[in-house]
């Protein structure tokens, strides 16, 4: 009614007919947005996240990095046992160009390598963060030893992303 007022000549019958292919289209474009910001590393549930395990040379085949100058903790999980395999590596990563080693976290989520700095330490825990994950790692020995070098030890590491966090419990040995 108010139409025919403003628009004396505009003929409105065709409209419902636009209105539904534009709406038809916006559907299809907001799953499409949703789609993707629900495939982001940050957003993926840590329930389906995969701790693969790996060895050293994985890392030092000069893809990733030439020179794993000193793994100070190897850790595993319970069920890995694989000799000379692991599913937390930390240590100093140091570039092939000489460049300052940067002492990181490394674990193969999903599949990849993935690589952590560490930006917080303290005695027996220590924070490391990339741009997906963040890593919280609690080491406590497993028993009382003299020895300067190292010890065995049990980690509780947490592995958290923007939106969950995932426990995992591990075993291995730190040490200088």
């Amino acid at each position: 009614m108010y139409g025919k007022i403003i628009f004396q000549d505009f003929d409105l019958q065709g409209i419902d007919n636009v209105l539904k292919y534009i709406g038809f289209i916006l559907v299809l474009m907001l799953s499409g947005i949703v789609g993707c910001a629900a495939t982001e590393p940050g957003n993926i549930p840590l329930d389906g996240l995969n701790t693969n395990s790996f060895d050293i040379g994985e890392i030092t085949d000069g893809e990733i990095t030439d020179d794993l100058r000193h793994s100070t903790c190897t850790l595993r999980l319970a069920d890995n046992k694989k000799e000379d395999s692991y599913n937390y590596i930390e240590g100093a990563i140091c570039p092939a160009g000489g460049e300052e080693c940067t002492y990181s976290a490394i674990m193969k989520l999903n599949g990849n390598i993935t690589i952590l700095k560490q930006i917080s330490s303290g005695e027996n825990d220590s924070v490391y963060k990339n741009k997906d994950f963040s890593i919280f790692i609690k080491q406590t020995p497993v028993a009382e030893q003299n020895d300067d070098e190292g010890s065995d030890i049990k980690a509780t590491i947490v592995v958290k992303t923007k939106s969950d966090e995932k426990t995992l419990n591990m075993t291995g040995y730190c040490g200088v």
